[in-house]
């Protein structure tokens, strides 16, 4: 009988261990999720810093870019589609923000194409840039144009039927000239430049023409008005 007592409080006194362990593992494991829960959360708030990824590479916006990214606008209007692209354009170049936009007729075509200036934030040169969208007629849409968008501190001279653009930074740099030639912007001059002293060589190309030529001139960040028009001001 003694033997039938002692193995039932053995048995008693182990499955409380048990069952006390389990209950602690449950506790341990829940608190953990929770916490684990609650820094998920927070990747997820509307104070996330504008770009987070959080582990699921998803992007977060803050404050206005996160309004912007839900703004309904009316894309049936031209307006409308300006409207759009800017705030594509303000959240996809962000700390950029845009310094102006205009509309002018860049293809000579009637219609006034879509112009967005804004600053860069590399580099140690002037960094004026633009994002260019033409206009489609025939399918009352814009088109972003990637060859006069790649051009750094441009300047339209629309009555010359000309562009520049250029970009100086502390140790030399280059540009060009793009000119309407049978309905498409065309270069017509390319130079660049190297810092060498107190010095510098222009180098000069004319590529329609085959032409080359090199001027000895003082370094500076915007170049002389021989080597290329512009209106850019340091």
């Amino acid at each position: 009988m003694r033997n039938v007592v002692r193995h039932f409080r053995m048995t008693m006194r182990f499955n409380f261990i048990i069952s006390t362990f389990l209950i602690l593992t449950s506790c341990n494991l829940n608190e953990q999720q929770n916490i684990q829960s609650r820094k998920d959360s927070s990747l997820f708030q509307v104070d996330t810093p504008y770009f987070a990824i959080d582990n699921a590479d998803q992007t977060s916006y803050d404050g206005v870019y996160d309004s912007l990214a839900k703004a309904h606008v009316d894309t049936s209007t031209l307006n409308g589609k300006r409207e759009w692209i800017m705030n594509h354009f303000l959240i996809e170049n962000a700390p950029s923000g845009s310094d102006y936009d205009t509309l002018f007729d860049i293809t000579y075509d009637g219609f006034k194409d879509y112009v967005i200036g804004y600053y860069g934030q590399s580099g140690t040169g002037i960094k004026n840039r633009v994002k260019v969208f033409f206009y489609d007629p025939k399918n009352n849409y814009y088109i972003l144009n990637e060859q006069l968008s790649d051009l750094p501190n441009p300047t339209f001279y629309i009555n010359q039927k000309k562009i520049t653009g250029f970009y100086i930074g502390n140790g030399g740099g280059g540009g060009g000239r793009l000119e309407w030639i049978n309905n498409k912007w065309t270069t017509t001059k390319e130079f660049e430049v190297h810092k060498e002293g107190d010095t510098a060589k222009w180098k000069i190309s004319y590529p329609l023409k085959k032409k080359k030529e090199v001027v000895v001139r003082p370094f500076q960040m915007i170049p002389p008005k021989e080597i290329l028009e512009t209106d850019i001001k340091w």
